[in-house]
This record gives structure tokens, sequence and C-alpha cells, in this order.
């Protein structure tokens, strides 16, 4: 083709035809410059198209997390719950008795309240869109700044609940439960002790110590204190996961809709 029209300016010029030649020259010109416009933008249209599968893929994987985390909160939150019903059952009994008389009751409700639960959020791909930069393929301006929204919400809540777990429960409440109520387990549990060796003896010791440093009206009140603040944690927590959970739902909805659309 290249030879082609090598010769027909050649014949031109050896015709004489210079004006010819000139208008040739210009229309093969623009039909190079047309060429190269047509490859640039087929190259521009395969880019796009790359780029919207890797969005799609994207969008996809963060729906896939959104919807284990929804998952995952539902889980936290009735642990949560959990919670704050066992201190709410023991701040009743203490109303109720007037103090923490027939602790046997209320030990396993305390037993409870000396775990707690740890916050795993679910960040995956975002973690990758952002370290790889790209973060940049989702078009939808507003659908990026909600997911960027969001998970920087993901990461408050992880560093509340961590805080809530060391600071509040094992530094303020577990000190104070361990010190004021040597025995956390109930009566029945103490025949279960004699298959593993265990004096009995001494058990029932540190379980009628227990009773006694409770009903002790200083140390009671101390315990109180503790126990109802352990309480406001858990529904501080479950109040966070419950408003997490909503925004998960509604960043969930979103997508979904973006990749219908799509």
């Amino acid at each position: 083709m290249i030879k082609f029209f090598r010769h027909i300016r050649q014949q031109l010029l050896t015709d004489n035809k210079f004006s010819k030649y000139l208008l040739y020259a210009f229309g093969e010109i623009i039909l190079v410059v047309i060429g190269i416009l047509v490859a640039l933008s087929l190259n521009n249209w395969n880019q796009n198209r790359i780029e919207i599968k890797k969005e799609i893929n994207s969008l996809k994987n963060l729906s896939l997390d959104l919807e284990e985390q929804a998952a995952l909160l539902e889980t936290y939150i009735m642990i949560e719950s959990t919670f704050y019903n066992d201190g709410l059952q023991i701040l009743k009994h203490h109303e109720k008795h007037k103090g923490f008389l027939e602790i046997d009751s209320i030990l396993p409700n305390l037993n409870s309240l000396a775990t707690r639960n740890t916050f795993n959020p679910i960040n995956t791909t975002y973690k990758e869109l952002i370290s790889t930069g790209n973060i940049r393929i989702i078009q939808n301006e507003t659908i990026k700044r909600d997911i960027i929204r969001y998970y920087n919400a993901l990461d408050r809540t992880t560093v509340i609940i961590t805080s809530n777990n060391t600071n509040l429960v094992d530094g303020i409440f577990n000190p104070v439960l361990f010190e004021q109520t040597l025995f956390t387990a109930n009566s029945s549990t103490l025949v279960a002790m004699a298959s593993i060796q265990i004096n009995l003896e001494s058990v029932r010791e540190l379980h009628a110590t227990s009773k006694k440093i409770v009903l002790d009206p200083e140390k009671a009140l101390h315990l109180f204190n503790v126990l109802k603040f352990r309480t406001n944690v858990a529904a501080g927590n479950m109040e966070r996961y419950e408003e997490l959970q909503k925004e998960t739902s509604e960043l969930l909805n979103t997508i979904t809709l973006e990749l219908e659309n799509k």
C-alpha cells in the first residue's frame, strides 16, 4: 500500500502536476491523521472497557465484603446485647435484694461480663483499592466518597471498640470484679471440680470469702458502680454497631444499584 501511494506521488511529479501533487499529499496526510485518531479512539475505547471491567469487579468484591460485615455486625450486636442484659440482671438483683445477696444466682452473669468481644473489620478489597491507587477506577464520585466515608467509620469503630475493651473492660471493670468476687462460679460447679483433683474444701472457702466480700457495703458500692459502667459500655458498643449496620446496608444498596446500571 505504501509503495502504491509512493508510485502515485512520483508519477505526478514526473508529469509536472505539482498542484495535484500537493493536493494529493495533503489528502494523504489527512488520511494518516484520521488513521491515527481512529487508532487512538479504539485504544481509548479498549482501555475504558478494561477500566469498567475492573470497576465492576471491585464493586462486586466490595459488595461481598459488605455482606460479610453485615453478618458479623449482627453477631456483634447479639453479643453486646447479651452483655447489656447480663448487666441489667445484676443491677436488678442488687435493687431487689438491696445488695449482692444470693450471689450464686448472678455469678454466671458476672462471668459473662468479664469477657469482651473484638471487632474485626472486613476491609480487604478497600485496602487493596487504596494501596494500589485503583480507588480511582470507581467513576461515580458520589459512590467513591460514600465508600471512603464508610471505611473511615469502620476504622473509627475499630479504635473505639479496642479502646473500650482495653481501657474500660480490662482496665477498670475486670480488676474490681476479680478482686471482689474471688470465685466467679456458682455452687453447682464445685462438684465438677472433683474430677480435676481440686481441693473442694479450699474452693468452698474461696466461695464463702467471695460472698463475704460483696456483702461489705463499701465494696458492694464499688462493684455496683463498675457494673453500671460495664453495662453502659455494652450499650454504647451495641449502639455503635447498630449505626454501622445501617451504614453498611445503605452502602450495599447503593453499590448494588450501581452494578445494575453498568
